[in-house]
């Protein structure tokens, strides 16, 4: 007998090996969208400084002012979900709209609610929002950009013309509107994963810029506001801001080899244009300033989390594949995430499956390992035990039984059983059925009351002993239970 291989993957449209294997320039598809007219000669609006209008959006829907800027009203969170991924502010800075990863929007400050161009129920699909130059409370246009790179307006904002995109493929990474845009045009640019700089609605094309093909390491995309022409700055993943169009270069934020730190940039709209500026956020929440720009204090920082999801204004974010190692016991036990950097990519036995795609149930059983007393035993040490796992990653029986301990499988367990095993002092591990298709295991540690469980999730970050109950992602109907005595 074995268990079927626990997966747990990112809510991606796109393979994992996708991204390792980029070849965009191949797949680009240039479409005309119904609706666009020419550009019209106004002039946008004189930029504010956004210095005092600055925020940083975290993955549970939090919106936190940066050094003095005035606290916003939020209309939604989400407790226990990395949910949010994308944050624009109208110009004023008054008011704007956080993006979920379905496309929904939710109003921030004077923002009036409405409906975003387009919604993907379940999926983590939208990538950015952006908004119109000359948006307000009063006229609240903008753009929802999807992981594709498609375009799609809200709240009366033009139609998008002529923009790249890929099918297919999670390769877009942000976008940028350019101030010149009118409410019968608009043109700016799209930054793909490898670095690639597309343009829409008729601006000049960008040549020369940095780009690294096959890899997926662009993370934001800026233009300088008072430039005379079209030139700004794009992020990687490792911190390095690349100049084009004959943007000068720029110092001072910090560059972290060989680890995707890096999540936004957003330029300062006061800097001298002889002088530009602005800000990097990492994923933690820290802010730094480069160039000509002041340097700004958060208000909020998480050390050792990936939840930093954005500047207002400076693009949006994604969820890493490998989280920073989360270093956390208590007299229960050692807790154990299966994207955990230092094991996170290590094949499971002799498969070609990684602990981060199908680690859920192996990262489960090391921490009750570790509940028994067995603190040297890892997701890893695990993994690493051939004998264990077929040739597709699925975990046989045999690895379950823990040295000393009895073992009891139950395959249509009831809650009074579980909470029955709980309350005996017993570790049990159970399988559910993902509302979003697939499969997931988890470690309840205790019961929680009557009615719920103490949990330790081995795919979110950090979730050691939380709630059962709640809007986890990583929840479903239970099929089976496996006790520890």
């Amino acid at each position: 007998m074995f268990l079927g291989a626990a997966r747990r993957r990112l809510a991606l449209l796109v393979a994992a090996a996708a991204l390792q294997a980029l070849a965009l320039p191949a797949a680009y598809l240039l479409l005309a969208a119904p609706g666009a007219h020419p550009a019209a000669s106004t002039q946008a609006a004189r930029a504010i400084d956004n210095r005092g209008h600055l925020y940083v959006l975290d993955g549970w829907g939090g919106v936190h002012p940066v050094g003095n800027a005035a606290p916003l009203a939020t209309s939604a969170s989400w407790p226990h979900r990395d949910e949010a991924q994308s944050l624009a502010l109208f110009p004023d800075g008054s008011g704007g709209y956080v993006m979920d990863a379905n496309g929904g929007i939710h109003a921030v400050g004077a923002a009036p609610q409405i409906l975003s161009g387009a919604y993907w129920d379940g999926l983590n699909f939208a990538r950015a929002i952006v908004m119109a130059p000359w948006s307000s409370a009063r006229e609240p246009a903008g753009w929802v950009m999807t992981a594709y790179g498609q375009l799609y307006a809200f709240g009366g904002a033009p139609e998008v013309g002529g923009y790249t995109y890929w099918p297919g493929t999670d390769s877009a990474r942000g976008a940028v509107i350019l101030p010149t845009s009118t409410r019968h045009a608009a043109k700016g640019y799209v930054l793909d994963a490898i670095g690639g700089i597309h343009p829409f609605g008729g601006p000049p094309t960008i040549k020369g810029n940095d780009m690294w093909p096959g890899m997926d390491m662009a993370r934001g995309i800026a233009v300088v506001p008072a430039a005379h022409r079209v030139e700004g700055y794009t992020l990687d993943g490792y911190g390095g801001i690349h100049p084009f169009g004959g943007a000068p270069a720029v110092t001072g934020s910090p560059y972290w080899q060989g680890q995707d730190l890096a999540d936004s940039i957003v330029m300062w709209t006061l800097a001298p244009p002889s002088s530009p500026g602005g800000w990097v956020l990492d994923r933690h929440g820290s802010v730094y300033a480069f160039g000509s720009a002041p340097a700004l204090t958060p208000s909020a920082t998480w050390p050792a989390w990936d939840i930093a999801r954005g500047f207002s204004g400076g693009g949006g974010s994604f969820e890493r594949r490998y989280v920073d190692p989360e270093i956390i016991s208590d007299g229960w036990g050692t807790y154990y995430n299966q994207r955990d950097s230092r094991w996170g990519a290590q094949l499971v036995g002799a498969s070609k499956e990684t602990l981060w795609q199908i680690g859920c149930l192996i990262s489960d059983l090391a921490m009750v390992y570790t509940h028994f007393g067995f603190g040297n035993v890892t997701p890893a040490t695990i993994a690493a035990h051939p004998s264990w796992f077929g040739l597709a990653g699925n975990i046989y029986n045999s690895a379950l039984n823990i040295p000393g301990h009895t073992t009891i499988m139950n395959w249509q367990p009831t809650w009074s059983w579980i909470a029955a095993q709980l309350s005996a002092g017993h570790p049990v591990i159970v399988g559910m059925n993902l509302p979003t298709g697939g499969t997931h295991f988890v470690t309840l540690t205790g019961p929680n009351g009557a009615n719920d469980y103490w949990t330790s999730d081995p795919w979110e970050q950090n979730a050691h002993h939380v709630t059962f109950s709640g809007d986890w992602v990583t929840r479903g109907p239970v099929y089976e239970a496996i006790a520890f005595i």
